[in-house]
């Protein structure tokens, strides 16, 4: 505690006297800087680098004006010529139009002679077409003639197969009909039958249930019975009735057997619940009458047979409806459309087939089918032919008529008098245009030339670059003043403060606490290398304790839990397990295993106790429920080997998983009747 109060005190301390140098070294560098900004704006002052600076940014904008002159009068002669060009290209314009003209003229003679040459052919292949679709539709007519007779005969021979199919499928049904209502008649029959035999399956089988519990009780209740075997010369009085010869007499209650002048016996039957069997035997009795009378049957047998007789009705039933199925699997009714629709089908057919022409000299029908495609085909080429040539001929007869048009119309416009002399005007303004033209381009190339050698130092960027630094100028010295008075009055404020004086007193407070803080580390250590020897010496006594516990505890542990090791805490209880290369805390380890261990322990323990003198009884009350069987083997084997040398007690609910101990096992409640 007191050294570490001596080594906070001595932090603070020194971080004190750090701020305070760390103030000083700051006071001796402002002291540098100060002098260091007042020459730099002294020397400012005396240069004035900003004057120049403005000067040099008024030239370059007088350039930049003169410039700007240079740029406006290139611009107006730029406009001029952009005049100039415009209006010689329209002249140039309106004389390649006329030129166009008469070239246009020219050609369209051409083309008209061609036109009329086309026209011409157009009007004969036209007249060549229009016989040739006439001869193509009179035999395609013929075609389809003989077409129509071939498909014909085609339907002729489909009805004819449609009729044989509806005959015969009428037949078929009104077989099926028939085969149908006897299934079904045989049905209802098979139903009615069995309604009448049916029996209530539950009560059915709580009958035969019940019959069952009588006959058991029955055999029962006669084992119980006393039983006397007599074989009598004469007669004996047996409660109000009298028997004589051989028989068995069955006692199923209190009987006096007179002997004549010898007394009478009574017999009591041995069983005492003779009576209650008796009273239960009478009430099964009861309602296996009363079941037999609500099912109407005299017996079991009885209804078994009649249950039988159900059955094989309702497998007759099933049967039948099968087959009614097969013949009408949608009904009878279904059976019956379907003949009246048959029958309908067949006499369709018969009247179509008997509305049909003769068909006798009827072609095949793909030959004439064919025949009819050939000449469907011939006719619609020629009618293609016949259209393109009757195109050709409207085309060529509208080109030669628009041709015509538009020559006259260009040669008109090319001889009209307005037009020559517009003619000749153009002509001589094209000659004006370009002299006035080349004359304003020369003088735009010496302007532009002048203009290169204006902008080669960029006037108006040098006069934004000299005004730009002589701002700059001003500022720096404005801010190295700021800069000076700041420094100036923290110069004054940390002279005022005594910082030299309040160094030198944290300096030998530091010192002192030096000294303290190390005089108590003396002490620390001292008491740390009494604390370490006090330690190695108490591990050394536990290692000694631990040795012979750690041999016993690994003397049990190779039974259970071979290749392993176990190793204990500082306070001789188990605290880690090594099995298989793999290290792992108590807390870590199943609920068993843990179980496990703490018998191993305590057999341990109890080595040690006895080797000391001192004996033990070991006792386990279920100690290993949550062992699994294999587990459970390894551990009986270590009780085995430590029952050679303590007395245990093993007590348990489950006395079944610990017979194989080789000890007699005793019931704790057979100890206390004892």
């Amino acid at each position: 505690g007191p050294l570490a109060e001596a080594e906070q005190k001595l932090a603070a301390l020194i971080a004190s006297r750090d701020e305070l140098r760390q103030q000083r070294q700051q006071f001796d560098d402002n002291i540098a800087r100060l002098a260091s900004q007042q020459q730099a704006f002294d020397d400012a002052e005396r240069r004035r680098p900003w004057e120049l600076h403005e000067q040099k940014a008024a030239l370059a904008q007088q350039r930049a004006v003169a410039v700007e002159q240079l740029e406006r009068g290139l611009e107006g002669l730029a406009q001029s010529l952009k005049i100039g060009e415009a209006e010689l290209a329209l002249s140039v314009q309106q004389e390649q139009g006329a030129l166009e003209l008469e070239a246009a003229i020219a050609r369209e003679r051409e083309q008209l002679d061609a036109a009329r040459a086309e026209v011409a052919a157009a009007q004969t292949a036209h007249a060549q077409a229009q016989s040739r679709v006439a001869q193509f539709e009179q035999a395609a007519a013929e075609a389809n003639r003989a077409l129509e007779l071939a498909n014909a005969a085609v339907t002729a021979a489909d009805l004819r197969s449609q009729v044989d199919f509806y005959r015969a499928e009428s037949q078929r049904l009104e077989a099926s009909i028939g085969e149908a209502d006897k299934a079904n008649m045989a049905v209802l029959q098979a139903a009615r039958d069995a309604a009448a035999l049916e029996l209530d399956d539950a009560q059915f089988k709580r009958l035969v249930a019940l019959d069952g519990e009588l006959t058991v009780l029955r055999a029962r209740t006669e084992a119980a019975m006393t039983r006397i075997e007599y074989s009598l010369n004469g007669e004996l009085r047996v409660g109000g009735e009298t028997i004589s010869g051989t028989g068995v007499l069955r006692v199923d209650e209190e009987k006096r057997i007179g002997l004549g002048e010898l007394g009478e016996l009574r017999v009591i039957p041995g069983v005492s619940d003779l009576s209650a069997r008796l009273s239960e035997l009478a009430s099964l009795e009861a309602k296996h009458a009363q079941l037999l009378l609500t099912l109407g049957v005299a017996s079991v047998a009885d209804a078994q047979a009649r249950h039988e007789q159900w059955k094989t009705l309702v497998a007759q039933q099933k049967s039948q409806a099968r087959i009614l199925e097969v013949h009408a699997p949608q009904g009878i009714d279904a059976l019956r459309a379907a003949l009246a629709s048959t029958a309908a089908r067949w006499q369709a057919s018969s009247e179509r087939l008997a509305g049909l022409p003769d068909v006798s000299a009827a072609p095949p029908l793909e030959d004439a089918r064919r025949n009819a495609g050939i000449a469907r085909d011939a006719l619609e080429a020629a009618r293609k032919v016949l259209a393109q040539a009757a195109g050709a001929q409207s085309t060529g007869v509208a080109k030669a008529d628009s041709l015509t048009a538009q020559l006259q119309r260009k040669e008109a416009q090319l001889n009209d008098e307005a037009f020559r002399r517009n003619r000749a005007q153009w002509q001589a303004h094209i000659v004006e245009q370009r002299v006035k033209v080349d004359a304003l381009k020369n003088q735009r190339g010496e302007r532009e030339r002048e203009l290169d050698a204006a902008r080669l130092d960029d006037p108006v960027a040098e006069a934004k670059r000299y005004r730009a630094s002589a701002e700059l100028a001003r500022n720096e010295q404005h801010e190295r003043q700021l800069r000076i008075a700041e420094l100036r009055s923290q110069l004054e404020t940390m002279g005022a403060s005594g910082l030299g004086e309040r160094l030198a007193a944290l300096e030998a407070q530091v010192e002192q606490a030096t000294r303290r803080k190390d005089e108590l580390s003396l002490r620390a250590s001292a008491l740390s290398l009494l604390d370490e020897v006090l330690v190695d010496e108490r591990d050394a006594a536990l290692a000694q304790l631990r040795a012979p516990l750690t041999e016993r505890l690994g003397h049990y542990l190779k039974r259970i839990f071979p290749q392993s090791s176990l190793a204990l805490g500082d306070d001789l209880i188990p605290a880690m397990l090594d099995r298989d290369g793999r290290a792992e805390l108590l807390d870590a380890l199943s609920f068993g295993t843990r179980e496990q261990l703490g018998i191993l322990t305590r057999l341990a323990y109890a080595d040690l106790l006895q080797a000391s003198g001192r004996p033990t009884l070991l006792m386990l009350d279920d100690a290993a429920v949550h062992t699994d069987a294999a587990r459970r083997d390894a551990l009986k084997r270590v009780l085995i080997d430590a029952a050679t040398r303590h007395q245990i007690l093993v007590f348990t609910c489950h006395p079944e998983l610990w017979d194989d101990l080789g000890v007699r096992q005793r019931a704790v409640q057979d100890l206390k009747v004892a």
